[in-house]
């Protein structure tokens, strides 16, 4: 059951990142914190990815192979790919930015690297 709520939580989290990233950029501008897109960015990532992995380290019997992430890492970097064209395209006054795309890897290559880290003291 757990399981199902962190995988919930996922799915809703991947919906939810192109509603917040096609959002016009003079909303997102108002905060007035340094680089807070990219930040963002690379946070939802790294959510995104952590809570796969373990859903997928569950739902494996704690065998979470080196494929399983891959795939996984290359899928989230062309969801972020398809996020940055989306916004590119978009009728709002939002542009479709590399450094958005680097963080968006950033962000999943620290999710998968902290959960290497603890995935045995938290997810056993």
């Amino acid at each position: 059951m757990f399981v199902a709520v962190v995988y919930s939580c996922a799915v809703t989290a991947l919906f939810f990142l192109p509603t917040y990233l096609l959002v016009p950029d003079e909303k997102v501008s108002k905060i007035n914190i340094p680089h807070i897109d990219k930040w963002v960015h690379g946070i939802i990532f790294f959510v995104l990815i952590y809570l796969w992995q373990w859903y997928f380290y569950k739902h494996k019997k704690h065998n979470l192979s080196a494929v399983t992430i891959t795939v996984l890492l290359v899928i989230l970097m062309f969801y972020g790919i398809i996020i940055e064209v989306f916004q590119e395209l978009s009728p709002v006054s939002r542009s479709g930015d590399v450094f958005d795309f680097l963080a968006d890897l950033l962000g999943a290559l620290l999710g998968i690297l902290v959960f290497k880290m603890f995935k045995e003291k938290f997810h056993s």
